[in-house]
């Protein structure tokens, strides 16, 4: 079985301690209930983390909403990865529309990545094309090309965790589908065991992120493909947060083997 996991990204929303306390409070009447197979994130702000990390429940891990790609030196305004897996962060997201949006590109996600992994923390990396690239039909040339630079070198991309995140979805009321959040996971299977020449990175864990309610996680969850969701306004109160986290769903998440890898790509990515 694949891992199921189920990210609350708060971004900026919440603004004070004392709204981290309490929901670290609320959330308490909740978490008992969730299921011990399953793992559950939430990413405040950075000078938010270090509040949470002694309030937070202890099946709650921690991640940040990002982190440089620099190693610790003279980077002023900079948080390290190395920074931040003293505070216990165990996740941090990469990639995210709104950092893309702010000028970060595929490089920098890429050495961002490696510097996650170097201090032990696992990578959620965001892929997703903009609204014109998914009416002319470009989804996927698009994503092939994110994955291609953004893991170019990165070893065991089984143990990162990739999120499909379509721009064109996040704030703007529009929706995929889980058919088709499914159709894209499936390619971004094959796709990494493709790009790395490795059988076992079509086992990487895929979530879906774009407009995640309690009310539309559970066909998300449905789908094979997809072993999660990452939310963000829902994820800002304990109760719409735990709603989701205990979505019932009956589909499994079963390991694959990709048989299908063009010879000529072994051997290119891990080198």
């Amino acid at each position: 079985m694949r891992k199921v996991i189920f990210i609350g990204n708060w971004k900026t929303y919440k603004t004070s301690i004392s709204e981290v306390d309490e929901w670290c409070r609320g959330i308490l009447q909740f978490s008992p209930n969730f299921k011990q197979e399953h793992e559950f994130v939430i990413c405040p702000s950075y000078i938010h983390l270090p509040g949470a990390a002694v309030a937070v429940p202890t099946n709650i891990m921690l991640g940040a909403q990002g982190c440089s790609a620099n190693p610790p030196g003279p980077h002023t305004g900079e948080i390290t990865a190395a920074q931040l897996a003293t505070l216990g962060v165990k996740y941090c997201v990469i990639g995210h529309v709104e950092k893309r949006a702010m000028g970060e590109t595929d490089e920098q996600i890429n050495r961002e990545i490696k510097a996650c992994q170097a201090a032990g923390i696992t990578p959620i990396v965001c892929f997703g094309e903009t609204l014109i690239e998914y009416d002319n039909d470009k989804t996927r040339v698009v994503i092939e090309r994110q994955m291609r630079d953004c893991l170019l070198g990165v070893r065991n991309v089984q143990d990162i965790i990739l999120c499909y995140m379509p721009i064109w979805s996040i704030g703007t009321g529009f929706y995929t589908t889980g058919e088709y959040s499914n159709i894209i996971a499936d390619f971004m299977r094959k796709t990494a065991a493709k790009l790395t020449g490795n059988p076992m990175s079509a086992n990487c864990t895929i979530v879906f992120g774009g407009q995640i309610t309690h009310t539309n996680a559970k066909e998300y969850m449905e789908c094979p493909e997809i072993d999660g969701v990452m939310f963000a306004i829902a994820a800002l109160d304990p109760k719409d947060y735990s709603e989701i986290a205990q979505t019932e769903f009956t589909t499994k998440k079963l390991l694959r083997v990709e048989h299908d890898m063009p010879k000529e790509k072994k051997g290119l990515f891990g080198k």
